[in-house]
């Protein structure tokens, strides 16, 4: 009998330090688990909204879909664009034919730069972009900014670089043929 109480107390203690050691590995587990935490404090409202931010001056749209189509299917990226200032020059409906017509296309060996001529208002600034659809480069401005009461011509010039990907996987660029202005199929001139 002595015996069989001894077993008893032995299973007992057994237990009791198991549990024991149980509580202590959790509570180990939980001050580990809890200095790992970083304490993030809750975002309010006004933090979690989408921020939009107003474009300034004259700008490429880097970014765009047409220009990362321009660059990764066709082979062709805008490096750079000028922007001549106003200087009130529109004074009578002559001014007015000048409105969306190619100066010039000058090509060089890695690169081209179309010169043209736009009518909008003085105080414009441009967002830049360009597409290449069935052959034809299609060069995109949006004229946006304070409104002001005159017009002016705007000489704009956008420079565009080869893609140099292209030449190291052995890809051919996308042939141009013609050149419009902001989709308007009057402006159409070749690519020469």
């Amino acid at each position: 009998m002595k015996s069989k109480i001894a077993i008893i107390i032995l299973i007992m203690f057994s237990f009791i330090s198991c549990n024991k050691k149980e509580k202590q590995a959790e509570n180990v587990d939980k001050i580990i688990i809890e200095s790992n935490v970083k304490k993030v404090d809750t975002l309010k409202e006004e933090d979690s909204k989408i921020k939009v931010v107003p474009p300034k001056g004259t700008q490429i749209f880097h970014n765009s879909e047409k220009l990362y189509g321009l660059k990764w299917g066709n082979g062709y990226i805008l490096k750079s664009i000028e922007v001549s200032e106003c200087d009130n020059s529109v004074d009578g409906e002559d001014d007015y034919t000048k409105d969306k017509e190619i100066q010039n296309i000058l090509i060089d060996k890695k690169s081209f730069t179309i010169s043209f001529k736009a009518l909008e208002n003085c105080c414009s600034k441009f967002l830049c972009e360009a597409e290449l659809n069935k052959k034809t480069l299609n060069i995109i401005y949006h004229s946006y900014g304070s409104h002001c009461s005159c017009n002016c011509i705007f000489d704009i010039s956008y420079t565009f670089n080869h893609n140099e990907s292209f030449e190291d996987i052995n890809a051919e660029r996308t042939k141009i043929k013609n050149v419009i202005l902001n989709g308007d199929l009057e402006s159409k001139t070749e690519f020469k």
